[in-house]
């Protein structure tokens, strides 16, 4: 597919994702939430990590908070995105999820001063995104944020999503990481292609 196509067709589908999540309930995603992190809290995955990256929901997102809570009651390290400019983002540790700030995004974040976390020590990442295919491609926001941190960062990818965000098939270019595996509020998928 040529490159104009390709951002024309995810540009589309990007469009056709945030109208689905703008007429999600509350009551909707609050479920899928939860049934969400039961599932990755059960995971071998989970279980084994020493370290998760996840990341602080914004507006109709699913929620880790529930995994996130768990994990540093078990002394699990936490780190979440922090971004540090229009490009780059960062992983933060975050201590507790009571009284966060909120950054130029309006999205939560951790508090200053930020202690990083080396990429390559995570063990699980938790990756939103506006879309998913069962092969384990992702569509993002479209500033590209995860894909350049999924570039250099270790750990197991699970992508965090809901059973209304599954496609049959998501365009990906060079650029675009994919994740191993897939939590929905109803499957749990290990991706083919990766």
């Amino acid at each position: 597919m040529e490159t104009r196509s390709l951002t024309e067709e995810k540009h589309r589908i990007r469009c056709e994702l945030k109208e689905t999540a703008a007429v999600f309930s509350g009551s909707y995603v609050s479920e899928a939430s939860s049934a969400v992190c039961e599932k990755v809290l059960q995971s071998g995955e989970f279980r084994e990590a020493s370290v998760i990256f996840g990341y602080l929901s914004f507006r109709n997102e699913i929620s880790v908070d529930a995994v996130l809570e768990e994990a540093l009651r078990l002394g699990k390290i936490v780190a979440v995105p922090w971004i540090v400019s229009r490009t780059e983002m960062k992983a933060a540790r975050l201590e507790t999820l009571e009284n966060l700030p909120t950054d130029r995004y309006g999205i939560r974040t951790t508090p200053e001063p930020v202690a990083l976390v080396k990429p390559e020590t995570i063990d699980l990442i938790l990756v939103p995104g506006a879309g998913f295919s069962a092969r384990g491609h992702r569509m993002g926001r479209g500033a590209g944020f995860y894909d350049r941190f999924l570039a250099h960062a270790g750990g197991f990818r699970l992508g965090i999503s809901c059973d209304r965000f599954l496609r049959e098939e998501i365009p990906v270019d060079e650029y675009d990481q994919p994740v191993e595996a897939l939590v929905t509020e109803t499957k749990f998928i290990y991706c083919k292609g990766v």
